[in-house]
């Protein structure tokens, strides 16, 4: 015979992973916030050159005064994933909003960096959140973040 006091336990258990699933939050960091979709999303006007947000094409976000710039987190089915400006969540929706996903080599050769496929933010994507019915959910979450982020620079 089982108490009540497990399945309060795994039922207490199971509404925090729920709530954890589905989740943002936008933090702000003293340097530029590198994320996996930096480097594939914003390319240098000049390369070598000094680091300035406006030397980036499309440009990276600016600093926001006392705070610093701004990082939105997401975590969704456990996994975190960072943006660091409304671009790379632009860029990110797209990709993932379509049904047939594209191939990181597809997606590699726009860059026209020589960095291969596997490099690429799709392919290091983890598995669990590619199948549709989470890109989904995936990306209307995303887009309810993309809101709360983009009020940051206002």
């Amino acid at each position: 015979m089982t108490t009540g006091k497990p399945v309060a336990i795994v039922s207490a258990v199971l509404t925090l992973l729920a709530s954890k699933m589905k989740k943002y939050e936008i933090t702000f960091s003293t340097l530029y916030p590198e994320t996996p979709l930096t480097f594939w999303v914003h390319v240098p006007k000049v390369k070598g050159a000094a680091f300035d947000v406006n030397n980036y094409e499309p440009p990276l976000s600016r600093l926001v005064g006392g705070k610093g710039f701004p990082v939105l987190r997401l975590y969704f089915l456990g996994i975190e994933l960072r943006f660091s400006s409304l671009h790379e969540i632009s860029h990110f929706t797209d990709v993932l909003d379509q049904k047939n996903l594209p191939t990181s080599i597809s997606l590699s050769l726009k860059r026209n960096a020589g960095v291969g496929p596997n490099g690429h933010w799709l392919s290091r994507l983890p598995a669990k959140l590619k199948p549709w019915k989470q890109r989904v959910k995936l990306v209307q979450l995303l887009k309810l973040a993309k809101a709360d982020f983009a009020s940051v620079f206002l």
